[in-house]
């Protein structure tokens, strides 16, 4: 054995005697080994807003994880406020078996696999705001997922930030508004009531506006602000004249579009009333597959593999067929403009500069370098994800209240790093609970304080350092601690060996088990 190797082995053998045993893992987090990333996901539901947005993960057992910002009680575990944000992804119990999950305004729902539906979040009362500024002062919080009464049966949801739809498996459509609050508040949500009018529905959809495809292939269309005063408004569910054959609907903001059978297009036309509904058939569209409609752009597919775009609200203004990159295998309206994957599985995005009545100008499209072939994709507060086949997803972008998920403080905006899972704390045979998990970085375990020591049977606080107190015994511990919010993460080893605890650090289960002597 050379020198060398003999200086390794010596290594190993001096590391795998302590807790922290050598694991075959860079040292670098966001090369951090499969163990470590967050894996059977779904889908990642995001949403853009002040303190970081909301970032959820929906996992194909229907876990829902949560992590970044709870200023508006995303978490749904009882709290709410800008200091309790995460930098790791944390399961939400409450949540367990959920099928779908939407976010409306500043508000979440969630389909169970019972059919039954919960909603959680932060309620304001628009008409109560402090002069001149337009702020509201009267709010009330849910903060824990409440069943919302007369939801039964229901087969899929669809939110947007007025109210919320829900589809029943005998085709009838439900309609829960969220609450307005009052002087007194409130303890219970209000019920969801029949949309009436509706029958035989095989699909809802709800934005700005509200719809709803009929086993007979029509399209109805209706306002989604219940407090509309407008008389011109379409407050009740009413077939759009003469579309027939609808296969699909796309729908954002104030754009519908909708795909029939035979390869046609229908698409809504801005009028100047705001919740005035006018659709019209897009002429020159034939053979197409497939529709999106986001951000102000209208795309669709026809069978050739074509590419075509529009701006979203009127009657095919700056038409064009995509050319900007080929070979494309799918294109979607994603990250705030295009991406294209292509046939190689490499993933590019460009948006456009500017527009004229004929023509699109598009900027130069740019590969997100280290992803391949994703599923899907979402976006955050200046945060962006993505879907992979595997099961895993990764993020990047800005991160000041931890909404990459990354188990980081730092910001990631040109590097793809995977959305990692949460280091799993066993103490004496139970598992510890903490909003803020403990987290693996730079090749060694970090745990919060305080919930270690409480399990332990330890008082914390602060003077200066650090002082664990038990039966008359203190210990200061003054060992390098990160600030996550307002919790404090430490060394694991280090505070296992001035607790007088022992350790076992689990790579593949991404386990710690903290044990006390005996």
């Amino acid at each position: 054995m050379n020198l060398l190797a003999r200086k390794l082995r010596l290594f190993s053998l001096v590391v795998c005697s302590t807790f922290m045993a050598v694991m075959s893992v860079p040292q670098v987090i966001s090369a951090a080994p499969s163990s470590a990333k967050l894996s059977g996901i779904k889908e990642i539901v995001a949403t853009s807003g002040f303190w970081g947005g909301s970032s959820f993960a929906l996992g194909t057992d229907g876990t829902v994880w949560s992590w970044g910002s709870n200023v508006f009680g995303q978490f749904a575990n009882g709290t709410a406020g800008p200091e309790g944000w995460t930098i790791t992804p944390h399961s939400i119990a409450a949540l367990d078996r959920t099928k779908q999950l939407e976010i409306g305004g500043i508000y979440y729902v969630a389909l169970n696999e019972d059919g039954t539906v919960k909603a959680w979040g932060d309620y304001r009362d628009k008409n109560a705001t402090e002069a001149g500024n337009g702020i509201s002062t009267k709010q009330h919080k849910v903060l824990l997922p409440q069943v919302i009464s007369g939801m039964t049966d229901v087969v899929s949801i669809a939110s947007g930030i007025h109210n919320t739809l829900a589809l029943r498996k005998d085709g009838s459509v439900l309609q829960w508004n969220p609450p307005v609050t009052t002087d007194v508040g409130f303890t219970e949500l209000p019920a969801a009531t029949k949309v009436q009018g509706l029958s035989e529905v095989k699909w809802v959809g709800s934005s700005d506006y509200q719809a709803a495809i009929r086993t007979n292939g029509t399209l109805w269309t209706w306002s989604a602000n219940p407090q509309i005063e407008n008389t011109k408004a379409v407050k009740k569910p009413t077939p759009v004249k003469d579309l027939y054959h609808v296969k699909s609907v796309s729908m954002n903001w104030r754009s519908i579009l909708a795909l029939t059978e035979t390869g046609g297009v229908w698409a809504t036309v801005d009028s100047n009333n705001y919740n005035e509904i006018t659709m019209k058939k897009m002429p020159g569209l034939t053979d197409i597959v497939s529709v999106q409609t986001k951000d102000g752009y209208n795309l669709v597919a026809n069978k050739k593999g074509e590419y075509w775009v529009w701006e979203a609200g009127t009657l095919l203004q700056g038409l064009q067929k995509i050319t900007v990159i080929k070979p494309i295998s799918k294109l979607t309206l994603d990250l705030g403009g295009f991406v294209a994957v292509k046939k190689d599985g490499t993933v590019w995005t460009w948006s456009t500069q500017s527009s004229t009545d004929s023509k699109w100008v598009f900027t130069q499209p740019k590969q997100i370098k280290g992803l391949s072939n994703p599923v899907s994709f979402a976006t955050g507060e200046n945060s962006k994800y993505a879907v992979l086949k595997d099961g895993t997803a990764v993020a990047w972008g800005t991160n000041m209240f931890g909404q990459l998920g990354i188990s980081a403080l730092d910001s990631r905006p040109f590097t793809i790093s995977p959305i990692l899972k949460p280091v799993t704390v066993i103490v004496d045979g139970q598992k510890m609970d903490s909003v803020q998990s403990a987290i693996f970085l730079d090749g060694s375990v970090r745990v919060p304080i305080r919930e270690v020591a409480e399990s332990l049977g330890y008082t914390l606080s602060w003077d200066g350092d650090m002082t664990l107190s038990k039966e008359g015994k203190k210990i200061t511990f003054k060992e390098g601690a990160i600030k996550v919010s307002y919790t404090s993460l430490v060394p694991a080893a280090a505070l296992a060996k001035a607790l007088g605890v022992t350790a076992e650090w689990n790579s593949s289960l991404y386990q710690l088990t903290l044990q006390t002597k005996r």
